[in-house]
Parts: structure tokens; C-alpha cells; sequence
């Protein structure tokens, strides 16, 4: 982390001044001095000076206080300091990341101090699970990412922040979406139907990545191995990401900071579909109507969005507070596809009797609330898919009638304005946290806390499709209403003691702990159709007719459980060289069958300081070399809330019969049968890791290599009826392995007095293995057809399979076209050449045509400082894997009665353009290399010198920021970087999704 030790020392006053860190209130007066402050004499000296680092720069922020007072400055952006204090003064000055120096007064008025690096960082607090631990005592894979370090600008979540700077960490945005997030991968794909993304905590607290405002945000802890992550048991085996918010500081005036940015968006890049030129020389199967509309800029416009961030902190002996509020709204480029959002979050701590009682109260309230449209359906209702199969040469209203144009005759095609224009609602999203601590430490280092805390979430959704909707004319139905209600509750309760205590050379640390939470959640929908007018919207949603007849709908839901646990964790250091960590976690789960209810999840760490060994003393160049190893085992819970249990729901198709009274009743059938041994799935994994950093911290990272087996994979197995009452079981059975390296390197090549150049590359790999499908109990093919190509090509995209690896395509392999543009295919079993036809869309067929996981993942930024300048460049890559351009596949067909790339009319392997004869088909054809290196955001700041108003605000800082700038791939489709949601079938682009954007922001912060 020397990144952080000398960063540049304009920034750092920003970092200080916006987050107080480690600054009691008087410390952020001006550099005029100040008096009348508790501890300082009447008769005072005027001190002044400058202080500079060991290569003669100035260093802007540093902390200079009367030693045993409250009497403190800190430098300004020159270096300078002054400050009035009693003749027998000692100075003592401070400074992140250099060793504290005390400099006595002697009867001098002008003092030039040089402060030296402190090399070692050790001290530096991580955070680690149910507490922090010591960067010097870390023996796990454990990546901290703190404030001053993340990426500015347009940012919508927290993963945002972070993004390509913790190595095997994969987060990605594949969507314009204003309301979509990051999707998060860690160290690859450990299950078949469970989740892939990390337990997240907010404060320790479960919550997502929008729980709170990105501002608000001072540190995000990633924990990345098993022997970090097994003290929470069945939630850590995707590993853990941990946010901690902002918080005031003891002895601390208020501090007061404004952030907020204006950005405007637009489309990364838009697909080559034909014109009405292409149109009108035949290129398409449209008539030409006469026009010439550009349908995608019908439905678009410049998305825009403004932020803005309030926030406050301070304390004083006994109190300690922080506030923050955050406003975010944004347009999207599709047109009302919205996002407004308001967060509030407080945070108050209160001591008692000399700091034996501590009570803690966090609250955070959020508020979203988004049009209803159809950007992000997949299907016919899809805006931006109606948008570009458009006849560019039909108008958009009938001249005649002035209604919407449309052409019913033609499959699944309607008019997208009308689609926008005649769709009403609103989706509402609203949330409460309240998380109370309460901290008793009688003893020095004896802290034991009870935390309680409640989550209550509400969901909202409202539309109407008028009369003038296409389903209007398809249905028969004048308008449509739907109504849903969602909401839950999580209930959470934590109690620890911690004993954290040191006798010479040796360190001790240990806590125990018990956890209890519990989860409901409930929802109710009902929908309607046929309304005598569109005035009621969705506020009338009864007076439909469907409601009349029995056809409306109507269904609700509720289900709810419980997560019990027991943890303990003891570490040990010697003499800072060596250190060792043992965790276990006894959990149990309302999940599980009734003979696995609880499950136990060990784990121990070790740790060797080589470079405090006597015989490294002699080695100047080595600032810190330590070998570290852990093993651990988690796991993950199954999903549902039931699925250990028999489900049983009314067969009102097959299952009627006539009670005592002559009425046919609908009789209950099984859905799901009974498994007793239903357990979590168990990953066990091994990381062996260095940290370095050599020649004075100029050069420092970490390497870290990996292996993972999951055993008892969940699965859905096939079973004869009878004995079993459904025909598929949940159960427990095959395995999967993940090995990988991840490596993450900084440096900083260039530091001069004015000039300095901090670089770090983060690049992870691999590899994973479907270990096998089946156990003695339960077996299975070994394979399994998964993911698909949308309608009219309808077939899977992937296979997984014992022995390999998840995520490879499984498809046709195209080798040619004959003359008149029909796909030559391989036979896989012969090798020969034929004809496609659909008859060949089976398995005898298909074969596997590469993988859509990419094989190494890159992350690399760079931050320049010039003065007041400071340049910031982010940048991620994504190499060795495969990408199915669905666009292509569906759109550049000349069969289609739509409008088609421009790619239609072109030679298909450069031999003959396809003929109309032949249709849609998933053949390796669409299948491209996804490699790239993206540009994610640009940023140019300039902290602003204002010394006529330096007594009110403390720092001003402006910045231009540009996010999603340049795509260096030979990719052909909108945008490479692809979600990692689809973790079982991944790689495919899909043509209905929200294109990405590129941002341009202004943004401003005050520090007060």
C-alpha cells in the first residue's frame, strides 16, 4: 500500500480535509494559528516553517500540535505552517504514512522540518470478519481498497469504485441501464444453483451494493480466500466483501464537504443497420413507405444526471457523529428510463464512564424510484430490439388518422414510440436500516459488543398500457393494469467479545461470538385488462372486465427463515515475524433436511515476516517480504426457503375431483419432494500467497495462488415415480474445482518535487474444472444442455460437463457457404462437409466451440500529479475467451421480414452473401475473440488555491471525468464487457440488452 504513503500532497489535503483522518479539531484550523484554546498559555511565541519529505517536496496536510495541548495547524498546499504556542513548546508533527517527529521549540521562530517515510506501514488497520486486524498480522488474501484510492466520477454503486483493483475480483457494467449494477465474480464459478456473488456487508451488516451512497464509502475489504471468509460459514464461499461508511472523529470540529457532478451520456456505440439508402435499393424485404426515420433516435435522447452529496462529521470527547445525504438523479438515453434516488444515512456514537460504555446508532433510509418501461425486457416488448428492426423508410404516425403507424401483419413487430408513449407507471423502492452497538470494555483491550440491527425493504410496482398499445390490438383488451407489492424483513443480532492483549515480543487476539438472523419476505401482484378508459391508469385497477369474467389475475406469496451461529477465532504473533490464525464457525440453517441442520466451517492461517529475519537486516532494498498460507472451508446455503421439504400446490388442470357436494374441486398435487439430507454446499480451498515491496516501497504487491474444490454440489437429479412423489430432487452430489493466480503490482516510476507517477496492475486467472455430476445416491448424465438462443433459433449455447470446464459453447461448427449461401457445417463424428438444415440441431450434430469465461482478467491504473494537477487513468482488460454476438446471429440474416445489419448484404466468409432461404441459426460463424482493454474512466482534477477565502472553505477541487472512453478489441458487436450473471452460459451478448454508455462528468468538491 506504499501507493498510499506518498501520494501526492495536494490530494492529500483533499483526503484529509474530506475525512478528518486522524485530526482532532484543532488540527484543521488555518495556517494563521489560533488561540484561546484549552492548554495554551496567555504569553505565546509565534512558530513558522516548512516541512518537507526526504527528496525535498512539500508535504501539504501535515498534522503540527502543541505536544499535551489541543493547539494544532497543519501545513498548506506550500509546505508552510505557523502556529503560536507557549516558549517552552514541543512540536509534534504528523503525518500519514511518515514516522511522527518531535520538534522542541528552544527559542526558535522558524523551523524547517524533514519527515521521514515510514516504510513498514504495519500498523495500518484492515478490515477483517467481525473486527479489524493489523496489515502487519494479515497471513490471508485479503485486498483493501480505501477513499482516496477510488475511481471518481460517474459512479452508480459501490463495486464501481473498485473496479479492476483488487486482483480476482471480476466487476462489470454491460448495461446503459440507469437502474442496473455491477454484476461481481471472485475466483471463479463454485456451484450449479446457488450464487456466485460475495456476502456483502455494510458495516457488518448484510446488505448490496446500493445500500448506501458511493460518497458516503471510506473503505471496501475484499476477502478473497476460504481461510478469511469461513468465519461466516455458508455465506463465504464466493468470498466477502466488507463497506465500511464514513464516521466522525474524536475531538473534531465539524467538517463539512459538498460533492456533487452534472454527466451526460450516450450510446458507447450504436449497431450498423441499413438505412432507408439500403432500403430503397433492395437490400431488405421492406417496401419503401416514403419516409426517412430514424427510429433508434426516436426512442433516444442525451442521457443526464446529477448527483449531489452533503455530508457532515465531527465529535468531541464524549460524542462522536456523521451525517450524509446524496441525491442522484439520472435520465437514460432511452428515453424514460429513469433513476432517482435519495440516501440518508446517520451515524451517532455516544461514551460513557472514561470510555468503559460505548453506544453506537446508524441509520440508513433510502428512496428509488424509476419509470416503468420496457428498456431491459427480453422479448417483443424490448424498446431498443423494436428501435433497430424498424422499416427506416415507415413514419412513425399514420398521416391520415394521426395514430401511431403500425403494421400488424408482420410477427412480433410494433411501433417502439408507441410502445414508450402508451406505457405508464412507476416502480418504487424503499429501504431502512437501523443497526445499534453497544460496546463494554472494563478491561484495556476487553471489548465485548451486542449488535442489533433490522432491515425493512418495500417494493412498489405500478404500470398501465393503454388503449393505444400494441396488445390493445392483439388482445382485444382496451388497456391493461398491473399492481405489486413486495416487501421483507431481516432481523439481526450479533454478540462478541474480543481480548486483544501483547506481553514483549508476543501479540495475542481472541473472540468469540453467537449470531442469530432472520429473513421474511412477502408479495402480493394483481393485473387487469379491458377498462372502460385510460384516465384511471393503474389507479382503478377493479373496474377491468377481465375481473368480471374470472380472468383477472391475482397471487401472493410469503416465506421466511433463520441463520443460527457459533464462531470463535484466535491469532497469535511473535516478535512481528511470525503469526498464526485460527477460526471455526458452528452454523445451523431452517434450509437444511433434517439430518444436516448444522454444519461446521474451520479454517487456519500462518504468516513469516522474512524481512524482519536477522539475516534479511543487511538487505536495505527489501522493505517487507512475507510468506503467508491458509486453508478453509465454507460454504453455501441453499436458496429457497423450502427446498428440503415437500411443496404441494392445487392441480386445477389434472387433478379435479367432485366433493359431497357435486362441486368439482381441484385436488393437491407434489411439486417437491422430501430430502432430509439436504445440506450446503462445502468448498474447501488452499491459498499460499507473498507480499513484497522493495527499493524504499517504490515496488510492492502481492502474489497469490490458489485451489479450490467444492464438494456437494446442489443439484436437480431426475428420480422414479414411484417411490418418490416429483420427478426431480434437490440434492447434494458432484464436485467442482477452481485453481488460479492473481498478482497485483505498484509502482511508482517517477517522484520528483513536482511530478510524480503511481502505477498498479492487477491480472488474475482461472481455471476451473465440473469435477463430476453424480454420486452413489444420485446420479445423472454427465452432462447438461444449458443457456439459449432466443426465439425463432430457440437451442442451447453451452454444455457443462465431467472433466471440463464451465462455460464452453456447444454448437454447430461452420466451416463455409455453398454458392447460393447455405451454411456449410462439420460433421463432428465423420469430419465431413454438409449442408445446414434445422434437422441438424441435435446433439449429433453440435460440439464445443470454445469458452465465453475469459482465461486472464486485467485491471490497470495509473495516477499522474503535477502541482495542483492530477491525472487519473483506470483501465481493465479481458483476454482468452469467446463471444457470441447475438446481434449478428439474428440480424445479419437475410431471411428476416425485419431490417438487418448492413453485414446481410456482405459475403459470408468471403465467399457468397446468405440467401434468403436460410434461416437464423447458432453456428461458430458468431462466435468472436472478446479480448479487450477498455479505457473505464479519465479523470483530470485541479485543486483549486483560494487563499482569500481559506478561512471558510478548507479545499476546493474540480475535475472533468470520462467513463467508457475507448474499447481497444476487434470484437464486432456494441460492447465486449458482458455480465457476469450468467455464470453457467457466459459470453453471450444478447441483442436485447441495454446498450452501455459513454459519460463525460464536471464534477466539484468543497471541504468546509
Amino acid at each position: 500500500m506504499r501507493r498510499k504513503i506518498i501520494l501526492n500532497s495536494y490530494l492529500r489535503v483533499l483526503l484529509i480535509a474530506c475525512c478528518g483522518i486522524g485530526m482532532p479539531a484543532s488540527l484543521l484550523a488555518t495556517s494563521t494559528g489560533k488561540t484561546d484554546v484549552p492548554g495554551v498559555t496567555q504569553q505565546t511565541v509565534t512558530i513558522s516553517g516548512t516541512i518537507k519529505d526526504e527528496s525535498g517536496m512539500e508535504l501539504t496536510g501535515v498534522n503540527i500540535v502543541e505536544k499535551g495541548t489541543l493547539n494544532g495547524t497543519m501545513s498548506d498546499l506550500d509546505g508552510r505552517f505557523q502556529l503560536s504556542v507557549s516558549p517552552g513548546a514541543v512540536l509534534v508533527f504528523t503525518y500519514i504514512g511518515y514516522v511522527a517527529q518531535e520538534v522542541p521549540v528552544s527559542g526558535k521562530n522558524v523551523i524547517q522540518v524533514v519527515l521521514r517515510e515510514d516504510s513498514r506501514l504495519m500498523d495500518e488497520v484492515v478490515v477483517i470478519g467481525y473486527g479489524t486486524q493489523r496489515k502487519g498480522d494479515i497471513t490471508s488474501a485479503i485486498s483493501s481498497v480505501k477513499a482516496e484510492d477510488f475511481i471518481p466520477g460517474k459512479i452508480q454503486d459501490a463495486a464501481e469504485l473498485i473496479k479492476g483493483k483488487v486482483a480476482g475480483l471480476s466487476i462489470t457494467k454491460s448495461s446503459g441501464d440507469p437502474n442496473a449494477t455491477s454484476t461481481i465474480l471472485l475466483r471463479g464459478v463454485a456451484t450449479l444453483e446457488g450464487n456466485v456473488s460475495p456476502l456483502i456487508l455494510v458495516d457488518g451488516v448484510p446488505g448490496d451494493l446500493n445500500t448506501v451512497a458511493p460518497e458516503n464509502i471510506e473503505s471496501i475489504d475484499v476477502l478473497k480466500d476460504a481461510s478469511a471468509a469461513a468465519i461466516y460459514g455458508t455465506r463465504g464461499a464466493n468470498g466477502v466483501i466488507i463497506i465500511t461508511t464514513k464516521s466522525g472523529r474524536r475531538d473534531a470540529k465539524p467538517v463539512v464537504n459538498y460533492s456533487g457532478y452534472l454527466s451526460t451520456s450516450d450510446f458507447y456505440k450504436t449497431a450498423d443497420f441499413m438505412t432507408s439508402y439500403e432500403v430503397r435499393r433492395g437490400y431488405t424485404s421492406f417496401s419503401d413507405d416514403g419516409w426517412d426515420t430514424d427510429w433508434l433516435k426516436a426512442v433516444t435522447q442525451k442521457g443526464f444526471t446529477n448527483n449531489h452529496s452533503l455530508s457532515i462529521n465531527g465529535g468531541t470527547k464524549s460524542t462522536v457523529y456523521a451525517a450524509n445525504v446524496t441525491y442522484r438523479y439520472e435520465e437514460g438515453t432511452i428515453k424514460k428510463s429513469d433513476a432517482k434516488e435519495l440516501k440518508v444515512q446517520m451515524d451517532l456514537t455516544q461514551y460513557f464512564f472514561n470510555d468503559i460504555l460505548k453506544v453506537n446508532l446508524n441509520i440508513v433510509k433510502g428512496l428509488h424510484e424509476n419509470s416503468a418501461n420496457n428498456a431491459t425486457d427480453d422479448g417483443i416488448t424490448n424498446i431498443y430490439r423494436q428501435a433497430v428492426i424498424h422499416n427506416p423508410t415507415s413514419p412513425i404516425y399514420d398521416e391520415e388518422t394521426g395514430d401511431y403507424y403500425e403494421e400488424f401483419g408482420r410477427y412480433q413487430y410494433y411501433n417502439p414510440v408507441a410502445m414508450i408513449n402508451e406505457l405508464d407507471g412507476l416502480n418504487k423502492y424503499e429501504w431502512t436500516n437501523i443497526t445499534g452497538n453497544i460496546t463494554v470494555e472494563p478491561i484495556k483491550g476487553w471489548k465485548t459488543n451486542l449488535m442489533m440491527a433490522t432491515k425493512r425493504y418495500n417494493k412498489n410496482y405500478s404500470s398501465y398500457t393503454t388503449s393505444d398499445y400494441y396488445s390493445a390490438y392483439t388482445t382485444g383488451y382496451s388497456g391493461s393494469a398491473y399492481k405489486s407489492f413486495e416487501s421483507s424483513q431481516k432481523d439481526y443480532l450479533e454478540a462478541t467479545s474480543n481480548y486483544d492483549f501483547s506481553a514483549d515480543k508476543h501479540r495475542f487476539s481472541a473472540l468469540a461470538g453467537y449470531s442469530y438472523s432472520y429473513e421474511m419476505y412477502d408479495g402480493f401482484t394483481a393485473s387487469n385488462s379491458d377498462f372502460p378508459t385510460d384516465l384511471y391508469s393503474y389507479n382503478n385497477i377493479g373496474v377491468g372486465s377481465l375481473l368480471k369474467d374470472g380472468k383477472a389475475g391475482m397471487s401472493s406469496y410469503k416465506n421466511d427463515n433463520k441463520l443460527i451461529g457459533f464462531f470463535g477465532r484466535v491469532s497469535y504473533g511473535y516478535d512481528n515475524r511470525y503469526n498464526v490464525l485460527v477460526s471455526v464457525r458452528r452454523e445451523g440453517s431452517s434450509k437444511f433436511g433434517d439430518n444436516h441442520k448444522w454444519g461446521t466451517f474451520p479454517a487456519v492461517q500462518a504468516g513469516w515476516t522474512l524481512s524482519n529475519e536477522a539475516f534479511l537486516e543487511g538487505a536495505s532494498w527489501i522493505n517487507n517480504l512475507k510468506l503467508r498460507a491458509g486453508y478453509g472451508i465454507t460454504g453455501v446455503i441453499p436458496g429457497s426457503s423450502y427446498s428440503s421439504l415437500y411443496l404441494y400446490d392445487y392441480d386445477s388442470a389434472y387433478g379435479n375431483y367432485l366433493d359431497e357436494n357435486g362441486n368439482w374441486v381441484a385436488g393437491l398435487k407434489v411439486t417437491q419432494n422430501y430430502n432430509p439430507n439436504l445440506k450446503w454446499e462445502k468448498t474447501g480451498e488452499l491459498n499460499i500467497g507473498v507480499d513484497f515491496s522493495f527499493l524504499g516501497d517504490r515496488l510492492s504487491g502481492a502474489i497469490d495462488v490458489y485451489n479450490k474444490k467444492t464438494v456437494d454440489l446442489l443439484y436437480w437429479y431426475d428420480v422414479p415415480v414411484p417411490p418418490n412423489m416429483y420427478t426431480q430432487t434437490l440434492a447434494n452430489a458432484g464436485e467442482i474445482r477452481n485453481r488460479g493466480i492473481e498478482l497485483l503490482l505498484s509502482g511508482i516510476p517517477v517522484k520528483t518535487k513536482d511530478f510524480q507517477w503511481n502505477t498498479t496492475v492487477t491480472i488474475s486467472h482461472n481455471q476451473n474444472r465440473l469435477l463430476s455430476l453424480s454420486n452413489d445416491l444420485y446420479e445423472t448424465e454427465s452432462y447438461k444442455n444449458v443457456g439459449g438462443v432466443g426465439d425463432p433459433v430457440s437451442v442451447a449455447t453451452h454444455r457443462i460437463e465431467e472433466g471440463k470446464g464451465i462455460g464452453n459453447y456447444w454448437g454447430i461448427k461452420s466451416v463455409g457457404v455453398t454458392d447460393d449461401g447455405i451454411w456449410l457445417v462439420e460433421d463432428p463424428s465423420t469430419g465431413e462437409v454438409i449442408e445446414y438444415s434445422t434437422s441438424l440441431n441435435t446433439d449429433d450434430y453440435r460440439q464445443y466451440l470454445g469458452n465465453g469465461m475469459p482465461k486472464v482478467r486485467l485491471g490497470w491504473s495509473n495516477t499522474f500529479r503535477y502541482k495542483d494537477f492530477d491525472l487519473g487513468i483506470q483501465m481493465s482488460g479481458q483476454f482468452g475467451y469467446k463471444i457470441l454476438n447475438e446481434q449478428r446471429l439474428f440480424y445479419a440474416n437475410n431471411s428476416i421480414q425485419y431490417n438487418r445489419l448492413k453485414e446481410a448484404a456482405e459475403p459470408v466468409y468471403g465467399h457468397a452473401v446468405l440467401s434468403t432461404s436460410q434461416q437464423q441459426a447458432f453456428v461458430s460463424y458468431y462466435l468472436e475473440n472478446g479480448n479487450y482493454l477498455k479505457f473505464d474512466n479519465v479523470t483530470l482534477g485541479y485543486n483549486l488555491r483560494l487563499p482569500s477565502i481559506e478561512k471558510y472553505i478548507e479545499n476546493v477541487r474540480v475535475y472533468v471525468s470520462g467513463q467508457n472512453l475507448l474499447c481497444i478489441t476487434g470484437y464486432k458487436g456494441l460492447d465486449p464487457e458482458l455480465s457476469n450473471s450468467d455464470f453457467l452460459a457466459p459470453g453471450v451478448d444478447y441483442r436485447d440488452k441495454y446498450p452501455t454508455l459513454r459519460s463525460f462528468t464536471f464534477g466539484l468538491n468543497i471541504t468546509f
